[in-house]
């Protein structure tokens, strides 16, 4: 049979409970740093104080794009009139 050279020293509770604890802290740790990663990300979603208000910076965000592209049609058919006028 095969005996093995050295007697198998086993863990005690005490060991266990020592690592248990410190495996806790190091989890406690790894939390918080995930909790505030987390913080920073949504941050520029949260800073609207209400839904009318978020909604109505994005509106007004999607009006003035809106009007730009108008003023920009009006201005390069425009200049293709003019173009068109001296051929």
């Amino acid at each position: 049979m095969d005996t093995p050279k050295t007697p198998f020293k086993g863990l005690t509770l005490e060991e266990i409970a020592a690592r248990r604890q410190a495996l806790k802290t190091e989890i406690a740790e790894q939390r918080k740093c995930v909790d505030e990663a987390y913080r920073q990300v949504i941050s520029p979603f949260t800073q609207a104080r209400s839904v009318t208000k978020y909604i109505g910076s994005n509106l007004l965000g999607g009006v003035t794009l809106l009007e730009s592209a108008m003023w920009g049609f009006r201005l390069v058919s425009r200049i293709f009139r003019l173009f068109k006028r001296f051929r």
